[in-house]
């Protein structure tokens, strides 16, 4: 696995979160009432992400061991985003 993939999977998981933050304060601020929505929406968003960013990586990696790496970097990334997320806002 290379940096580049390292960097880029952070920077993606790093923008994902930054977005559901400001999404959070928008909703919150404009429809309360539509905060439940805004979750469910956020929760599925995230996690065809990150299956999506695995799946990618997996049919462009000619390496079976690199392709394990980087699943693991994601896992450990989106369960860095849930708790950042969860701790900011909750």
């Amino acid at each position: 696995m290379s940096i580049m993939a390292v960097f880029i999977a952070v920077a993606l998981f790093t923008l994902l979160t930054m977005v559901y933050l400001k999404g959070y304060d928008y909703v919150k601020a404009h429809a309360p009432d539509r905060l439940v929505q805004f979750f469910f929406i956020m929760v599925a968003v995230r996690f065809l992400f990150a299956v999506t960013l695995v799946g990618l990586y997996t049919f462009f990696s000619a390496d079976r061991e690199d392709t394990i790496h980087f699943a693991a970097l994601v896992l450990v990334l989106y369960f860095t985003m849930m708790a950042v997320t969860l701790i900011l806002k909750h």
